[in-house]
């Protein structure tokens, strides 16, 4: 971490206890990818309180880190997480840790494939954070706008995978996601150089779908 960050970060608390150690279980859990960090966590818990936001949707809980960071800005908000997680393991791991949080009445956890449950949900939804496998960022894009408030937010983690070399795989479809939601008229959209990358698409006003 360089300095600036840990500048940053010295300013920064984890708004639930739970969160101090999962550090330590992403590195210990096979197959568990990095978690957002600290800094997008406060900075999407900072968002939420300032929409607000009380409907919010969640693809890719991998072990609950930024499960619990939206499930405590939710019960701030009075309002209600619906996190969706494919995989077996970490869908048990992030049940557990909803639940020593304190936030299972805050937490709707779905396990399935995301692209196809979000298909189920009706919306709308104030904040949306797209954090599933790569490949469906692009594939989930259109149901995703359509199922978010007008001035609701849509945030993509990993947004910097290209110019941090990561692995073309990965990369590709999320570069290919941020061309288009760059182009879209119904959005605004930025990229914030804070963790891996966070794309902000906001939806405008009297833009349908």
């Amino acid at each position: 971490m360089n300095k600036i960050h840990a500048y940053i970060e010295s300013f920064l608390r984890f708004p639930n206890p739970a969160l101090a150690d999962m550090d330590a279980q992403y590195r210990t859990v096979e197959r568990a990818q990095p978690e957002i960090g600290l800094q997008v966590g406060c900075f999407l818990s900072l968002l939420m309180e300032a929409l607000p936001a009380r409907h919010v949707l969640e693809f890719g809980a991998c072990l609950g880190y930024s499960t619990l960071f939206l499930g405590e800005a939710v019960r701030r908000s009075g309002g209600r997480l619906t996190s969706i997680e494919s995989d077996d393991e970490f869908f048990r791991i992030t049940r557990e840790n909803v639940a020593r949080a304190g936030l299972e009445d805050f937490v709707n956890l779905v396990h399935g494939d995301a692209s196809l449950i979000i298909e189920e949900l009706p919306g709308p939804f104030d904040l949306i954070l797209q954090d599933s496998a790569k490949p469906l960022y692009a594939r989930m894009l259109e149901p995703c706008i359509a199922r978010l408030r007008p001035r609701g937010i849509l945030a993509a983690d990993d947004a910097l995978f290209r110019p941090m070399g990561i692995r073309k795989e990965m990369a590709d479809p999320v570069h290919e996601y941020l061309e288009r939601v760059f182009a879209d008229p119904r959005l605004t959209t930025t990229i914030l150089p804070i963790g891996d990358g966070l794309a902000i698409s906001v939806k405008r006003e009297g833009t349908g779908e």
